[in-house]
């Protein structure tokens, strides 16, 4: 009976196999020296974004909820519907007679 489930694609996980943490650690180190070595000549150092501070901040903001936000109750959204459904009713017939 798989016609009738929709399978979800499988999600994708990128793992870098060849990169060497230590290597990525030291071209840190290096850029920082640099960086630091020009502020002290008086330059001004380019502007290099570092994207791993970036990383997962989007995500990890979309799970949190604001506790400050109004819900609407239960009865209150089942009240407004049925509400709303005599009011259809009553423009399609014309009368409050169910």
């Amino acid at each position: 009976m798989a016609l009738f489930k929709t399978r979800e694609p499988r999600r994708f996980q990128g793992v870098h196999i060849y990169t060497s943490e230590r290597q990525d650690k030291l071209n840190r180190l290096v850029a920082e020296a640099k960086r630091e070595e020009q502020i002290q000549r008086g330059e001004t150092p380019e502007y290099t974004p570092d994207i791993e501070s970036y990383r997962g901040k989007f995500a990890q903001n979309l799970k949190k909820a604001d506790p400050n936000r109004r819900r609407l109750h239960p009865g209150i959204a089942i009240a407004l519907i049925v509400i709303l459904l005599i009011i259809w009713h009553y423009l399609l017939t014309g009368s409050f007679r169910f």
